[in-house]
């Protein structure tokens, strides 16, 4: 029987560009430290901003380079926590304190060292199978995913495998999805190791149906070249507050549906309503009119499916709410109140998509720390992957940007016994082997 450490050595959600630790960070950036742009697109201006303080990367690295206490100062300034309190925005500034390092050795040329460590640390640390992600501008895009996929390709040997996603970013997606299947074309010794890609960047305000041709090409190029086929991943349900608590899950279900293999984070269909109210003041009680009637028009078409979950769809009243939107500027914010029979309403709906998500096949990347400390979850207790394992979908544990969040794999599996309430031994046969839940997998069946 596999243990805790077996299933650690395979991680199908890892960003690039957050996999660096803070002694990744400092043996990177300790020879170069003083001559990076620091405030590139105002970076320090914004760090001190957010989180009212004085960054001084220079005096950091100076005294990191002395001594531990100095180590420890550069960790308190890049790893995410908790107190950090819950924002996206902080934590990609955070993150951005690394990303200064990370494009002065670009400039000089030294993209190869940057991945060259990184690989080899993992490595070392006894992963066999990881699955990395990144993004990248589009001016740039046909030279750093062709280079990102040659250095996994090189880093593979019989003990450890790695595959690269390409990380499409939302308001770009046309463009950056043909740019990737120019890729494929122009270097096909690199196709074993391109297997997806992934929907990514800001969630808010991009719905799925935006992206729903692009799904349905993807899926018409994949059988026009099954030996080129791509699997989608797709970030969802992580960072919604510019919707309802309806809307959210409905993304969810909307993206599943679109023949998405898995849905990162997903937190939406797990958070208690209660909890994900709390959050914020005011949070999930307004969306645009647009969004409002995407809504209605979901209801009504299920509305029969919903019911049966315990969930009440008062069709008439609906019907009229929406000859009152359609008057409306799509664009136009409304709000509405959650009471306690809407939040019941929302645990039905959860149930009711992450059915649907388990009779579709479509597995969810659930990351517990990253979701902890950026979703805003108050306390372990709270944490959707409660909901997730008491249900029957897909499950993949996977660490999200190991390095800025200081954690591990083996980490987090231990986390989820730690708070589950479950076994070893239930949790191993609840999820089962993550690699079965890898992309490529239809490429290997042809």
């Amino acid at each position: 029987m596999p243990s805790l450490k077996d299933l650690s050595t395979t991680d199908l959600h890892l960003h690039i560009l957050g996999a660096y630790t803070t002694q990744d960070f400092f043996v990177l950036g300790k020879d170069v430290y003083r001559d990076v742009n620091w405030n590139e697109e105002g970076f320090v201006d914004r760090y001190n901003e957010l989180y009212e303080t004085s960054l001084d990367p220079i005096g950091i690295f100076d005294r990191a380079v002395e001594d531990a206490a100095g180590l420890e100062e550069l960790r308190r300034a890049y790893v995410y926590t908790v107190e950090d309190g819950g924002d996206f925005g902080k934590w990609e500034t955070k993150n951005g304190f690394f990303l200064r390092v990370w494009s002065h050795l670009r400039e000089l040329d030294r993209e190869g060292d940057l991945l060259r460590h990184m690989l080899a640390r993992y490595k070392t640390e006894g992963y066999r199978y990881v699955e990395y992600r990144c993004g990248s501008g589009m001016d740039g895009f046909m030279f750093w995913h062709p280079f990102c996929a040659r250095a996994l390709q090189a880093s593979s040997d019989a003990s450890f495998t790695a595959r690269y996603i390409v990380s499409i970013p939302r308001h770009a997606a046309e463009d950056a999805y043909r740019l990737t299947r120019d890729l494929l074309q122009k270097h096909p010794e690199l196709v074993e190791t391109l297997v997806g890609v992934d929907f990514a960047s800001v969630e808010e305000g991009n719905p799925p149906k935006h992206v729903a041709p692009l799904l349905t090409q993807l899926e018409a190029d994949n059988k026009a070249r099954p030996d080129q086929a791509l699997d989608v991943v797709y970030h969802v349900g992580e960072q919604y507050f510019d919707k309802s608590l309806e809307s959210a899950i409905r993304w969810c279900h909307e993206v599943a549906e679109l023949g998405v293999r898995r849905l990162g984070h997903a937190i939406a269909l797990g958070l208690d309503a209660r909890t994900a109210l709390a959050r914020r003041p005011g949070a999930h009680e307004r969306e645009s009119v647009e969004e409002r009637l995407d809504q209605i028009a979901y209801d009504l078409d299920r509305a029969e499916e919903l019911s049966e979950y315990g969930v009440v769809v008062k069709e008439n009243e609906l019907k009229s709410e929406r000859r009152r939107l359609e008057a409306m500027d799509p664009g136009e914010v409304v709000r509405s109140h959650y009471d306690m029979p809407r939040i019941s309403n929302i645990h039905a709906r959860q149930e009711y998509v992450l059915d649907e998500l388990a009779r579709l096949g479509t597995a969810i990347e659930c990351c517990p720390t990253s979701n902890l400390r950026i979703g805003c979850i108050p306390h372990p207790g709270a944490h959707p992957i409660h909901r997730f394992l008491e249900s029957e979908v897909d499950l993949a544990i996977c660490t999200d940007d190991p390095g800025g969040f200081e954690i591990t794999l083996e980490e987090e599996l231990n986390w989820v016994v730690k708070h589950s309430g479950l076994s070893e031994t239930a949790v191993i046969d609840r999820l089962g082997d993550p690699w079965a839940l890898r992309l490529g997998q239809r490429r290997e069946a042809g």
